[in-house]
């Protein structure tokens, strides 16, 4: 009777820290991979967001310059306000100061005009748009304040009144103010990293 011997062979010890190594290489290069992916990925979606943003603090100052109106405004204590339309540089933290109209009220839901005041300021790096729930408010009326741009070192500004361009803007009561509004307002972001955005807009809701 013969006997049959079966040689079973495994693996040497060789061959599985080569399948190792070969294992690792494939993992580093992939991990590099998904690695630089979502590096682009967080990169793609800041810039997105920083987009978006500009554009918003385009859109709302646009609409705001467009639909300015030299009228007065009466302060907490119903004071008559020297001023309803101020840019450039200014003593306070303000840089922008509007009276407007068309603040949309759908359906007439709140017991408001359609006019409303809005200043525009810097906030440790950030452009602030801050606007009054009443045109006219009163010591209890309430504020809201929305970042727009984040990382702004400075804003500069410049009006143009058919002739000339000037850096400052003043509409109100004489002798404070002027009586008409500038017909274009220049505002030039300067970011924290040197670049710079430039934009000209049409003032005034007669233009």
């Amino acid at each position: 009777m013969k006997t049959g011997t079966t040689n079973n062979k495994g693996f040497t010890l060789v061959e599985v820290l080569v399948a190792l190594f070969i294992f690792s290489i494939l993992s580093a290069s992939t991990l590099g991979v998904l690695t630089t992916t979502l590096r682009a990925k967080t990169a793609m979606e800041t810039k997105s967001a920083s987009v978006q943003k500009r554009a918003l603090a385009r859109i709302l100052m646009k609409a705001d310059f467009a639909n300015a109106l030299p009228i007065k405004i009466t302060d907490e204590f119903g004071q008559p306000d020297p001023i309803y339309f101020a840019g450039g540089a200014r003593g306070d933290e303000k840089l922008l100061i509007i009276s407007r109209a068309g603040w949309e009220n759908p359906g007439g839901l709140e017991r408001r005009s359609d006019l409303q005041s809005v200043d525009y300021f810097l906030k440790d790096g950030a452009l602030v748009r801050r606007v009054r729930a009443r045109f006219n408010p009163v010591a209890t009326t309430p504020e809201y304040e929305q970042v727009l741009i984040n990382e702004v070192d400075r804003v500069d500004m410049s009006f143009f009144d058919g002739t000339n361009w000037q850096e400052t803007w003043h509409s109100g009561p004489a002798p404070i103010g002027r009586p008409d509004l500038p017909v274009l307002a220049s505002v030039e972001l300067v970011f924290e990293n040197g670049n710079k955005i430039k934009q000209i807009f049409l003032v005034g809701a007669d233009q």
